[in-house]
């Protein structure tokens, strides 16, 4: 986690946030999360990081919570135990057994089917009231399955949802890096990026940084990008309060 903070530093950030992925219960997506008892431990090592390197640049604590249908007490109790900076919730899974990845790899199903469980999806977490920012908008397009025309009035429902709700959306440049994409891009799209801008939605650019290298990724280019939406509400978050970045 140093090494993440370290590059950062040589980025120019004046903040870092980290959000690993949350445990589930009996295992749940164990491949690409902490376990259960890994919990404190990541909080505390957030704590340590902020403590040496304050001064220099300021290091927040996050979580990035999947959320899943029946799960929402148990995601209640993990929420309400640590002093979070933010919340940001995510869709993975389209069945509350972790089975059915959100982005499916060589989907032969309807695309109409799985954007429409997805955005249901999204639109449950958004109304939980779990999570401060709403993660990777678009990401069944990993699959290769672009949203058509089709999902449009579905994007904008779920859009006026996190508006009413009060959440953030996430401008998430990890597509930069994901070869499964047909070019690179953002989560969510520009289009819907600029529609959220419309409707009056904060944002929150995030590299998604898996990797030291990953930080920041293309973040000058959506500087540049965003500087053309004046009304482009830019945000951050300290104890799960919404401010202006």
């Amino acid at each position: 986690m140093e090494e993440f903070v370290e590059r950062a530093i040589e980025c120019g950030l004046k903040t870092i946030g980290f959000a690993d992925h949350n445990p589930l219960p009996n295992g749940l997506g164990a491949n690409v999360r902490m376990a259960e008892a890994e919990l404190d431990d990541y909080v505390q090592c957030v704590f340590d990081l902020r403590r040496r390197y304050a001064g220099r640049i300021e290091v927040l604590l996050g979580l990035e919570m999947d959320y899943l249908e029946d799960l929402e007490d148990y995601l209640k109790e993990q929420v309400a135990r640590h002093p979070w900076d933010y919340i940001i919730g995510s869709i993975h899974y389209l069945d509350a057994e972790c089975t059915q990845i959100s982005w499916p790899k060589n989907f032969t199903g309807e695309t109409a089917w799985l954007y429409s469980r997805y955005f249901e999806l999204v639109r449950k977490m958004v109304a939980s009231g779990l999570c401060d920012i709403v993660a990777h908008f678009d990401v069944p397009k990993r699959s290769g399955r672009a949203h058509t025309e089709h999902q449009l009035g579905d994007i904008t429902r779920t859009l006026k949802e996190i508006l009413r709700a009060g959440l953030c959306l996430e401008v998430n440049t990890s597509g930069y890096r994901h070869p499964e994409l047909p070019r690179p891009d953002t989560y969510p799209t520009r289009t819907i990026i600029a529609e959220a801008v419309a409707l009056g939605i904060p944002l929150a650019v995030n590299s998604d940084a898996h990797t030291p290298d990953d930080v920041a990724l293309k973040f000058d280019e959506m500087e540049r990008f965003l500087a053309k939406h004046k009304d482009a509400r830019l945000v951050t978050f300290r104890n799960r309060r919404q401010l202006a970045a």
